[in-house]
């Protein structure tokens, strides 16, 4: 064990064979499937960083301009609402006039939270705000459930059958939960397919169980006596258990591979069985990861990240880009507010 409080650094687990001899097709295998995990762990872990990043360069450098866009274009409706009591217009440029002030205010609630609109947006809509945006009461009755916790992870570990008896608890609160999520009716391509992915999540959730059964005894701290290797431990359990609730195989193999290392063992000791059950279980998770790459790829991220996102250098453009944007629209909004002041009747042009 280290001398220190601090778990050894985090491994990709990989076979290696101490006298160099060449390794079996299912030790490759093996070593193959961690290496994609971990390139797509990191791809994933890179992309939310971009994200998270360009969020708040958003509101450090374009939440600004845009606040002040915001203002103006209130400006402009109520200018418009000032407008429309003049005799200038006809009945039908009027109906555009309503049209349009109700389509900028609409806007400006439903974006931007400006609440302050809503009695001007009702003066010239068909339907209030409220009724506008009212939903059916089936849509509002989704309970949000809070992920479980092992609250006895370090007592009575001796008590295999209490541990497993816990944890059976725990698989079978993740699948209600699961069920809860589903709503409307699938046709049935969408369930087989749905049915795969949970029998792929039940092989990793029974795989994550049985790893994490053998690191919580091996790892118990209230049994060690020396203060660091106790720390050590305590802190190493916390890393488990946040990867068992996760579902991470991957990362609680990863865990276990450092303890073993730190016992003197090796992977190239696992027996064949073994190793095969670890294989199939990372295909699985290399296919979830690959779905959820695919959903950064082309789900609702996907237009944010390619707008903003990317590498240092080209955020840098990208934001360069937005804030020209944003400042040359500000400054057509501001000269097209004081041309409509001075001269109401080219509110016509607007009307097109």
């Amino acid at each position: 064990m280290p001398s220190s409080n601090k778990p050894v650094p985090s491994l990709t687990p990989q076979i290696a064979s101490p006298s160099n001899r060449k390794l079996s097709k299912l030790q490759q295998e093996f070593n193959q499937k961690t290496e994609q995990i971990e390139q797509l762990k990191q791809e994933l872990t890179t992309r939310r960083e971009s994200i998270n990043l360009a969020q708040k360069r958003i509101e450090k450098e374009l939440r600004p301009i845009i606040e002040q866009q915001l203002e103006k274009r209130v400006e402009l409706a109520y200018l418009l609402d000032e407008a429309y009591a003049l005799a200038l217009f006809s009945f039908r440029e009027k109906e555009k006039l309503a049209a349009l002030i109700e389509n900028i205010t609409f806007d400006l609630i439903s974006s931007y939270e400006r609440q302050d609109m809503v009695e001007l947006h009702d003066k010239y809509a068909e339907f209030t705000y409220a009724e506008r945006t009212a939903f059916p009461a089936e849509d509002l009755d989704e309970v949000i459930l809070e992920e479980p916790e092992i609250e006895d992870a370090f007592e009575d570990l001796d008590d295999f059958e209490r541990i497993q008896a816990q944890l059976d608890r725990e698989m079978e609160q993740r699948e209600r939960e699961r069920l809860h999520r589903q709503k409307s009716r699938k046709t049935k391509a969408q369930l087989a397919k749905e049915a795969q992915a949970k029998a792929e999540l039940s092989n990793i959730s029974k795989a994550s169980r049985r790893v994490y059964t053998e690191l919580a005894k091996q790892l118990h701290p209230d049994k060690e006596r020396d203060e660091a290797k106790r720390a050590w431990k305590e802190e190493a359990m916390k890393r488990v258990t946040q990867a068992y609730h996760h579902d991470d195989f991957f990362e609680l193999l990863r865990l276990q591979v450092e303890f073993m290392q730190e016992q003197g063992q090796a992977l190239d000791t696992l027996p064949d069985e073994q190793l095969q059950y670890y294989v199939k279980i990372l295909t699985d998770q290399v296919e979830e990861l690959k779905a959820e790459l695919h959903d950064f790829l082309t789900g609702p991220n996907a237009g944010f990240y390619t707008r903003f996102c990317g590498t240092p250098k080209q955020m840098d453009q990208k934001f360069k880009s937005a804030r020209e944007d944003l400042n040359r629209e500000l400054e057509q909004l501001k000269q097209n507010i004081r041309t409509l002041q001075s001269d109401p009747q080219m509110i016509r042009v607007l009307l097109k």
